[in-house]
């Protein structure tokens, strides 16, 4: 999608994450899809892999465009590989560990932005205190049940995360977490989308609505001199879902 979108972009791994010094090369960090053992490398043991992927690039030269461009500053990403077992090589099966954690707060404290696609959400939640909670967790199935629908949405347009984007359209449900935010300092939360207060489903299954309406779907948060972006449904799935593009591109050159 990056690349069919014009935005060069590096993949890094865990190594490199660790060293630190990342604001020397990259804008923006970009944590696919998984869950924060995973990145973290908690699941190791089982196969986890935490990979990386990111870019930088862009017009000005704030946003993604890739370590080797001749000048400015990149996007980096780093994320996880779902937990393939066996079939996955040992070099991949690390994860961040406490240094590479520390090394993305660090990026972020200087100026840095971090991009939480869907689950990777958590990460930010669980490692870098971001002050948000998911309040689906712990739900039942009895309670609340949405296996992959699109849903009812509503943009902030006047919030640079959601610039271009129309102020009601869709978004694509899955396993997805469903934002409040709890931090002291909510000055420094801003909600680019929520949910609708009714009505939500468009197609597919949604047990439990009333878990789901006016909840915030996309949230950035102020750390430091810089920001994290929790892109909380996946506005990428399968490099099909252009009509939410611009939410992750735009936190790629705001």
């Amino acid at each position: 999608m990056l690349e069919q979108f014009n935005f060069p972009y590096t993949s890094i791994f865990d190594p490199e994450i660790k060293a630190g010094n990342l604001n020397a090369k990259y804008d923006v960090l970009i944590v696919p899809s998984d869950s924060t053992a995973t990145i973290t490398g908690e699941t190791a043991a089982a196969g986890g892999a935490a990979g990386a992927r990111g870019g930088r690039g862009g017009g000005d030269g704030r946003g993604p465009a890739p370590a080797a461009a001749p000048a400015g500053r990149g996007a980096g990403g780093e994320g996880g590989g779902g937990g393939r077992g066996g079939n996955t090589p040992p070099e991949f099966r690390t994860g961040l560990g406490t240094e590479g954690v520390a090394a993305i707060r660090d990026f972020v404290q200087k100026g840095g932005t971090l991009v939480t696609l869907n689950a990777a959400s958590a990460f930010a939640v669980d490692r870098l205190g971001v002050g948000v909670r998911n309040v689906l967790t712990g739900k039942s199935t009895l309670e609340f049940w949405c296996p992959g629908s699109t849903l009812h949405a509503n943009f902030d347009t006047t919030n640079p995360i959601a610039y271009g984007m129309p102020a009601h359209g869709l978004a694509l449900y899955l396993d997805s977490p469903a934002f409040e935010i709890t931090a002291q300092d909510a000055q420094n939360y801003e909600i680019a989308a929520r949910y609708a207060d009714r009505d939500l489903l468009e197609s597919g299954w949604l047990v439990g609505e009333d878990n789901l309406a006016r909840r915030a779907a996309v949230v950035t948060a102020k750390m430091g001199q810089g920001r994290v972006v929790l892109l909380g449904f996946p506005v990428q799935h399968r490099a099909q879902m252009h009509g939410t593009y611009k939410l992750l591109f735009n936190a790629l050159v705001q």
